[in-house]
């Protein structure tokens, strides 16, 4: 038997994705993943098979494959973004169209069809989920800028691009004689690298980002998304405006009286129990008040802490550093107060604390000479 270079990458994708299953699979939260890659890893061992000892004339098998993945991908997403287990048994009508496509492989074009429709329902899912995680989490929590998960959309965008070059490479034969490099094994070869890059990063990053982010409760989504979807009654505004303003002085009151905002992980919750108030009045005080959502109110607060400390080094001649200044004041992250500080003031940290600095001795005697 003779071994080709895709061959060689499909051993290396092989061990790599069951090098992945075995970093993951004790993590509940990270066995969406752990299931992707063992997907992948057994693809791999099929399509070897298919390929070089004619067990594609015994059952196809691989194109099955192309309908299980996308359901993963979604899965992984959603195990990031919530707490708890990523698989759950009422998972399991996503296995359908997989399970399916094992006993239809014969009619190929209508597994192909069926792949098209998973590929772009599933990826669709997955980028609806993680814009309403980004939303959600700018009114739960103050740190919801050093959370995004951009690299979630990344490897969707990612996922969603090698899928459109599959349906090319394999599909739309129609473009072949206009892109012949399509129908090529250097073609194949590359995508099957591209594959191996892919799972050793996703490897990477699952493992490193279990450790930066515990994920929102199960549920919380949802009811935010309820709480969204339920306007305040247009009868009484009056009444209601005047009781979102006493809400929201109590928040104030709360959060500047015992400094909450210098908490670098608050949430709404400690909020609602330090003001006594509900998640959702906090909420719509805060709205109501300031126009803003949870995360930019508190950062604002934040902004306001720190020029104040900035203010009194001027007064004083200290030298503290400013992003010090920041994580007193509750930041976490220097790009997240960079960005915020320049939204709030117009002006860079930099710029702001050149500004409070008077001029050397010798220039205000040179401007009087003058």
């Amino acid at each position: 038997m003779t071994l080709f270079a895709v061959n060689l990458l499909q051993f290396a994708l092989i061990a790599v994705a069951g090098l992945g299953v075995a970093l993951t699979v004790a993590e509940p939260r990270l066995r969406a993943v752990s299931a992707l890659l063992a997907a992948s890893a057994v693809w791999m061992v099929f399509n070897f098979l298919e390929e070089t000892s004619g067990f594609r004339d015994i059952w196809l098998v691989t194109p099955a494959f192309r309908l299980a993945m996308p359901a993963l991908v979604y899965l992984v997403v959603r195990g990031v973004i919530i707490a708890g287990p990523a698989l759950r048994w009422r998972d399991w009508p996503h296995g359908v169209p997989f399970l399916a496509a094992l006993a239809l492989t014969p009619q190929i074009g209508l597994v192909e069809h069926a792949a098209r429709i998973c590929l772009f329902v599933y990826a669709a899912a997955a980028l609806l989920l993680v814009r309403r995680f980004h939303r959600a989490t700018r009114d739960m929590r103050s740190d919801a800028r050093t959370i995004h998960l951009n690299w979630i959309v990344a490897m969707l965008v990612f996922y969603i691009v090698d899928g459109v070059f599959d349906i090319l490479r394999m599909d739309a034969h129609w473009l072949h004689p206009y892109w012949p490099w399509l129908d090529t094994q250097s073609a194949y070869v590359f995508q099957i690298g591209v594959s191996l890059v892919s799972t050793c990063v996703l490897v990477v990053l699952a493992v490193q980002q279990a450790r930066l982010f515990s994920g929102l409760d199960d549920g919380a989504l949802a009811a935010w998304a309820a709480g969204q979807a339920s306007p305040q009654p247009a009868n009484d505004t009056a009444a209601a405006s005047e009781a979102a303003m006493a809400d929201f002085r109590r928040v104030e009151t709360a959060v500047r009286d015992e400094a909450l905002y210098t908490e670098p992980r608050l949430t709404r919750q400690e909020v609602a129990v330090a003001a006594g108030l509900t998640e959702r009045a906090v909420t719509l005080a805060i709205k109501s008040a300031t126009g803003r959502n949870f995360n930019d109110y508190i950062n604002s607060l934040r902004i306001e802490d720190v020029c104040a400390m900035m203010q009194e080094d001027a007064a004083t001649t200290a030298r503290r550093r400013v992003i010090d200044l920041a994580f007193t004041a509750g930041f976490s992250s220097k790009s997240v107060f960079n960005a915020v500080f320049k939204r709030e003031t117009g002006q860079t940290p930099s710029v702001f604390a050149a500004a409070l600095s008077p001029p050397p001795e010798g220039a205000e005697s040179g401007r009087a000479g003058s």
